[in-house]
């Protein structure tokens, strides 16, 4: 079982079947704050602006920098995210990873019970 914050409104998923159910329900926001946790341990973020999405990864809760994920470093330029608590941000079109991977990473993250998925580009 994993707590998965939607823009700051938390469930508890218990089950694959559960948190495909709630990807699918997710999808249809086009702009999302998106986090997912392990009991006592790593976490995973997904910021969604349309076709823009991100991905960060915290090993633990206390201060950890984590990584973030890392598209095609030729792109320039930003994408606006609304934050979960209404706060617009912007981060760079170079982090951004296909929608359905980032969906694709957080299955595995909770399937695998806060596993990083390896496929990602990961940077520190």
């Amino acid at each position: 079982m994993m707590k998965i914050s939607f823009n700051n409104h938390e469930q508890m998923i218990s089950s694959v079947e559960e948190l495909g159910i709630a990807i699918d329900r997710f999808d249809r926001e086009q702009m999302f704050e998106l986090w997912i946790f392990t009991h006592d341990g790593p976490s995973m973020m997904m910021l969604r602006n349309g076709t823009n999405a991100w991905l960060m990864y915290l090993r633990h809760n206390d201060g950890d920098s984590g990584f973030r994920s890392s598209g095609d470093s030729g792109l320039t330029g930003v994408a606006e995210y609304t934050l979960g608590n209404g706060q617009a941000d912007e981060y760079p079109l170079a982090w951004c990873i296909n929608v359905e991977q980032c969906y694709k990473a957080i299955s595995f993250f909770f399937v695998n019970d806060g596993e990083k998925p390896s496929w990602i580009k990961w940077l520190e």
